[in-house]
């Protein structure tokens, strides 16, 4: 159920009845954001600027035939040309029944199936994931949710960085330092770090550099040594960064890892493509595009390197020759980028080269879904005391250990294993809907009171919510899946709450449109709060009459099942007791 679709047509069909022009429907709008009703006609005033009419009588009009709607209860006129709507209970009602018992929330896969790829994640490897690495993973992941729950085909992509100068340094100090690394049991830790020593080596030491130069043309040489070892860093990385998703309950499997190395053997064919098109130019032994409509600091067209003169490519081409594959081989209806703002004009200049050479089709849907930054309360990068940055994990970690002493507070004589298993929930639904209910386009600041504090827009103040309906249902001598007496709305509280139910189609398919999970926390949190004042001022168990009771539960049940709906486009699980 989409009211805003719904009184929209509704709207629009009583605008042609009383003679409006189809060509200026467009300039009435429907607001949800009225102060007066539920929801408000914007645009009449326009309407009658260009038609010459007279506010107030067209008004009369469009309320007078508008009375005629089983939708309206009341319709009011206020100056200087809205029309506020009251909804009718009993509309309310019959949609709420329509939905109550849909696992979907009666919300239908759209009709257009479409081959949507989403790249997202795309840690370091030989590297731990840290926090800046948190953002994108989650944000992605509900767009792949939201989008396959709207009966689209998700290509998930996790795409890494597995090819290239850091590779053969470390081979390199592995070679020099450590001659039985094959056998070394190697942790990601431990790959850090001698990655660090290798970088500050590779520095200093012509010696190295020139071993890590041989390291590389064995790679390149498909040399078997080299290559396994090469694997070896690669699997270990993996294999660290998959624990990560799945304590995050991220949707990410190794079959949606792309490696830059894919795109190798693909290179040599596109760039001779690039110069057979007069795209790709040589100068100074480079080759390099110049993009017409990107202009440098001189005011000139900008040039991208795409082969040095050592014949080493470089990260612009390796993801043109990406999105090149996409869209030939994966047959991508459209593509979703998740980095941070940084990485903006590297995607421009990848979509007016992949433009130039045609190898994107006109006006198909690329989008980059930029985001902010994770500061502290300095308005700083969230980073440790000594300046580094902090391991995903170990966050992780501590959001368990803080769930852990209030779940401990609250409830002294639970189990230990209960105690880990919903610490485990708690912490990592709190990070992950402390950073999900931030708008993504903004920078935010961490704050573990906040994130853990069971008032406002956070996970445990959802969470909570949940459990106290779950309660609420054990406790009454009725099954809200066995009441077939139809939802009473006798109450303001409760036409409030069923409009804010109807209304969580709305909300999904904003999320599909911008990318924007946080307005679904918010209508998460909105949905709450209207149940604690129903919960507060209504009796649900003991009212009076046995079909108030049987409605109640019902609306209940329907809140319950929309939040854990919700949550789990989140990638959040919900628990049944706290």
């Amino acid at each position: 159920m989409h009211i805003k679709k719904v009184l929209k047509k509704s709207i629009h069909e009583i605008l042609t009845n009383i003679n409006i022009p189809k060509e200026y429907t467009h300039h009435i709008k429907i607001s949800s954001k009225s102060k007066i009703g539920h929801y408000q006609i914007n645009g009449i005033m326009n309407v009658c600027k260009i038609l010459h009419y007279d506010i107030k009588i067209l008004s009369q009009k469009i309320i007078l035939s508008m009375k005629n709607h089983i939708i309206y209860k009341k319709i009011k006129y206020s100056n200087p040309g809205f029309i506020n709507i009251f909804l009718h209970s009993q509309w309310l009602s019959e949609n709420i029944e329509k939905i109550i018992y849909s696992h979907r929330l009666g919300i239908i896969k759209e009709k257009k199936k479409k081959n949507i790829i989403i790249d997202y994640s795309s840690p370091n490897m030989a590297k731990e994931m840290h926090v800046g690495h948190l953002r994108s993973t989650i944000l992605g992941d509900v767009m792949a949710r939201t989008l396959e729950f709207l009966g689209h085909h998700v290509i998930r992509i996790n795409h890494i960085g597995d090819w290239g100068l850091q590779f053969g340094m470390l081979i390199a100090f592995l070679n020099t330092k450590y001659k039985k690394y094959e056998n070394m049991n190697l942790s990601l830790k431990n790959l850090e770090k001698i990655y660090q020593k290798s970088k500050k080596l590779y520095e200093k030491s012509k010696i190295f550099q020139e071993e890590v130069n041989q390291c590389l043309i064995k790679l390149h040489q498909n040399d078997n040594i080299y290559i396994n070892i090469w694997k070896k860093i690669i699997q270990t990385t993996i294999q660290a960064n998959q624990k990560i998703y799945n304590l995050l309950n991220v949707t990410l499997k190794n079959k949606h890892i792309f490696g830059e190395s894919f795109y190798i053997k693909l290179l040599p064919k596109m760039i001779l493509d690039l110069k057979n098109k007069n795209i790709a130019k040589k100068k100074d032994g480079n080759t390099i595009i110049y993009l017409k409509h990107i202009k440098n600091k001189h005011g000139q067209p900008m040039g991208v390197i795409i082969q040095k003169k050592n014949n080493i490519f470089l990260y612009t081409t390796i993801d043109l020759a990406c999105l090149k594959y996409r869209i030939e081989k994966l047959h991508a209806d459209k593509i979703i980028y998740y980095t941070d703002i940084r990485q903006k004009q590297h995607f421009t200049q990848i979509l007016s080269i992949a433009k130039q050479a045609k190898y994107i089709p006109k006006n198909f849907p690329l989008e980059h879904h930029t985001f902010g930054m994770i500061l502290n309360k300095e308005n700083k990068p969230f980073k440790t005391r000594n300046g580094q940055l902090i391991k995903l994990y170990e966050l992780i970690k501590e959001a368990i250990e803080r769930s852990k002493k209030i779940i401990k507070s609250k409830n002294p004589n639970l189990k230990k294993n209960k105690i880990l298993h919903l610490a485990k929930i708690i912490g990592i639904s709190a990070i992950k809907y402390f950073d999900l209910s931030k708008n993504r386009k903004k920078n935010y600041i961490f704050d573990w009171d906040n994130m853990l504090s069971f008032h406002g827009n956070t996970a445990l103040y959802i969470q909570y919510t949940y459990t106290r309906i779950q309660s609420i249902i054990k406790k009454s001598k009725f099954s809200p899946q066995k009441i077939y007496n139809p939802v009473i709305l006798t109450t303001d509280i409760e036409i409030n709450l069923s409009i804010q139910l109807l209304q969580f189609v709305e909300i999904i398919k904003k999320i599909k449109k911008n990318g924007t999970p946080h307005i679904l926390c918010l209508y998460l949190f909105k949905l709450s709060s209207l149940f604690s004042i129903f919960y507060e001022k209504y009796s649900i168990n003991h009212a009076k009459k046995i079909n108030i009771q049987k409605s109640r539960l019902k609306l209940s049940f329907l809140v319950a099942k929309t939040i854990k709906l919700g949550l789990k486009l989140l990638g959040i699980y919900t628990i049944k007791c706290m």
